[in-house]
């Protein structure tokens, strides 16, 4: 069988403005088609602007159907995900079946709170660069020079600045 597409979507959940929440996307490969699992718009978008393809399928008796293209393009900034050619400010996927449970598949999309024991500390940044601990004791240490003013400047024959005090 040819490959229809580098990924394809077989369920989608819209919020209240009609932006894909989440979408159910398998990959099509020589073995056949995986088992989808849960992704968001943008990653969708930012594959097919990578040069991802990707399309819908329906669930048939014991197989997949093909469905149509999804496309992306840009309003004011947003991207849009659409199986026709309307430009409007509405993802469009078809007539997909909704994803079953979509608050417990975004919930698995969402990133895991980092407990504050895992965070370290990260070191004081120098203009010199990171350098292991044990060679940062043997460095002077930085001074802040004060600028003191300057009373009186001589420019001598060879070009050279001379600054006296």
């Amino acid at each position: 069988m040819d490959k229809w597409a580098d990924y394809l979507i077989s369920e989608v959940s819209y919020n209240a403005q009609h932006l894909i929440s989440v979408a159910i996307r398998h990959q099509d490969t020589d073995q056949g088609i995986t088992k989808g699992k849960p992704v968001d718009r943008l990653t969708i978008s930012s594959d097919i602007k990578n040069g991802m393809s990707y399309i819908t399928i329906y669930s048939g008796k014991n197989s997949w159907k093909k469905g149509h293209k999804i496309q992306t393009f840009s309003i004011d900034g947003t991207p849009f995900l659409r199986i026709d050619r309307n430009k409007v400010k509405l993802d469009f996927l078809g007539d997909l079946p909704s994803v079953s449970n979509p608050e417990l598949i975004e919930s698995e999309l969402s990133f895991e709170p980092v407990s504050e024991e895992t965070i370290q500390e990260p070191s004081p940044s120098s203009p010199r660069g990171s350098l292991p601990k044990e060679s940062a004791e043997e460095l002077p240490q930085e001074l802040d020079l004060a600028l003191e003013p300057v009373s009186e400047e001589t420019i001598h024959n060879s070009g050279t600045l001379s600054i006296q005090s």
